[in-house]
């Protein structure tokens, strides 16, 4: 078996590393540097927040960028505590990071503060100023600063919410018996165990020696891979660090048809382009995006044939004609698929049109 060292990266940025984040005493909360002040690009739904308009005040500093699916499964868990203690003192403060370009558009950003319902103040940190500052290196993270601005609790990656609320009372001053955030229901998105990792579709994050995907910079004419070729990845941990596993010879995906591939993504430049992948999973998400704006349709199947009703995730529909679709427009993040229960397949999905531009996929 091949251990891929790019396994490492990806559980890096995007991961739930909680698991192995041990309890805390939150009546004794380490005491760290000062947060840094934000030097932002720009604000949502708040004018600039200086040190001193933040001063008093318990700050939730939050790193998201709005086409990660982990980011989204946070965000129900800020809402319920702005919700429930901004009249205490808190603070929540989005520091919008971008992965990929057109996360840096203001008006897409904008478009994506307004349908996740983020309701709290956003720092547009285009050029990750304030990520380097905080010596941050991952999506989602959370710093916690007391009211006079010291980081007192940092959390990586989703989970451990009931612990994050802790620390939040605790710094709050709230009293015990006082209620606590409202429960939070999951809807669309959930964070079962998958074995997929994260499937990038640009050469920025492909590993020349063991790819997932066998991705050539440029424009290229795939051929359909051999029968037997595609097996799914499985993630091992070993001495505490996650690692991807593909067995020798096999690639977890590949691109099919015309495509012309850079930095972040992989664009199609023919109808029928395709991309075949190999999943182990109960949810499979890809940000996608077009070349001109104007929509295109991706046609997604499952094991060659339309995903079932009870398997589409929200962004697929039935054009009509038997077919099930994502209808890509703007840059963001479709909801492919989610299954009831993590089940092995092979994901289709075909441009029906030149220009049809695929970043990323995502897993449970």
């Amino acid at each position: 078996m091949l251990v891929l060292a790019v396994g490492a990266v990806i559980f890096a940025e995007h991961s739930d590393p909680s698991k192995l984040t041990p309890p805390i005493d939150v009546k004794h909360l380490p005491v760290s540097g000062p947060a840094p002040a934000l030097d932002a690009k720009g604000w949502i739904n708040s004018p600039p927040l200086t040190p001193a308009a933040l001063r008093g005040k318990v700050v939730l500093y939050d790193f998201w960028t709005y086409s990660c699916i982990n980011c989204q499964r946070t965000i129900p868990y800020l809402r319920s505590w702005f919700d429930r203690y901004r009249s205490d003192g808190l603070v929540i403060v989005g520091i919008h990071t971008p992965e990929f370009d057109f996360e840096k558009i203001h008006k897409n950003v904008e478009a994506a503060v307004k349908r996740l319902d983020v309701t709290w103040p956003v720092a547009l940190d285009d050029d990750m100023t304030i990520w380097h500052a905080f010596n941050n290196e991952s999506w989602p993270a959370d710093y916690i600063a007391d009211q006079s601005g010291h980081i007192r609790h940092t959390h990586i990656g989703e989970g451990d919410y009931s612990q994050t609320e802790d620390v939040i009372r605790q710094l709050l001053r709230v009293p015990a018996s006082a209620p606590r955030a409202s429960v939070v229901s999951r809807g669309d998105t959930r964070a079962d165990q998958t074995s997929n990792p994260e499937t990038y579709l640009g050469l920025q994050y492909q590993d020349p020696q063991f790819p997932l995907i066998e991705i050539q910079a440029g424009s290229h004419d795939y051929a359909t891979p051999k029968p037997g070729t595609i097996a799914a990845p499985r993630i091992v941990t070993v001495d505490h660090q996650s690692e991807v596993v593909l067995d020798p010879g096999k690639v977890s995906g590949a691109l099919v048809g015309k495509w012309s591939a850079d930095n972040e993504k992989a664009t199609s430049q023919s109808p029928a382009a395709a991309i075949l992948l190999a999943v182990h999973a109960d949810e499979v998400n890809l940000v996608m995006a077009t070349k001109t704006g104007k929509p295109i349709d991706a046609i997604v199947e499952i094991d060659g044939q339309p995903v079932p009703k009870g398997e589409r995730g929200s962004s697929v529909h039935d054009d009509g004609n038997g077919r099930t679709v994502v209808t890509v427009g703007g840059s963001d993040l479709y909801y492919i698929l989610r299954s009831p229960a993590v089940e092995s397949h092979l994901l289709t999905v075909t441009a029906s049109a030149p220009g049809l531009e695929a970043y990323d996929f995502t897993f449970g």
